[in-house]
This record gives structure tokens, C-alpha cells and sequence, in this order.
């Protein structure tokens, strides 16, 4: 099943590998790029793993990976990916409405 990634979450990504690129080299950087990547790939044939967190949004879901939490919704086929925050991060705050938006 495919994903789909808002801007934001696109943006959250390239943010995620400039700061391990610069924080933990390239090596590491890239292993963890990709377990973000195969968790995607996951999520989107099995998006009932995450879970649901209605209170920030109707039909949210949060999985967590690593250091990171992946809000994403259901979308047939596949997932609509939100945003992707280090677990330091509010939430609610980031989320905002982009919940909704592509």
C-alpha cells in the first residue's frame, strides 16, 4: 500500500536527515533515514499499528518510531502521512491544523 506525505511531513523528513547528517554522520543518518522509511512503508499496509488519537484530530493515529512519532490517517488505499515530530516536540502545538491539509 502506498503513503503519501504532506508538505509539512516532507519537510519533516529533510529536517530529520540535515540534523542527523550534521549530528550523527552519514552513516548513521542514513541507517536511520531508512528504518524511518521501511516504518512508512509498515504503517501504510498496516495502518491500524499506530493509534488513534482522536483527541488531537478525528481520525489521527501516532506511531512511534525511535525518537520520532508519525501522525498520519487512514486513507484507502494506504495512509496520508501528517507530520513527523522528535517525541521532545508539542504536538498539538505542531499539529495545528495541519491535520487536514495536503
Amino acid at each position: 500500500m502506498p503513503y503519501v506525505l504532506s508538505n509539512r511531513a516532507d519537510a519533516d523528513l529533510d529536517e530529520i536527515l540535515a540534523y542527523s547528517l550534521k549530528t550523527f554522520g552519514e552513516a548513521n543518518a542514513e541507517v536511520y533515514f531508512l528504518s524511518l522509511r521501511d516504518c512508512l512503508h509498515a504503517l501504510a499496509d498496516n495502518p491500524g499499528m499506530g493509534q488513534a488519537v482522536d483527541d488531537l484530530h478525528p481520525g489521527l493515529r501516532r506511531h512511534h518510531h525511535r525518537r520520532h512519532a508519525i501522525y498520519y490517517v487512514i486513507e484507502q488505499p494506504g495512509i496520508f502521512v501528517v507530520r513527523v515530530l522528535h517525541q521532545s516536540m508539542d504536538a498539538p502545538r505542531h499539529l495545528g491544523s495541519d491535520s487536514n491539509s495536503r
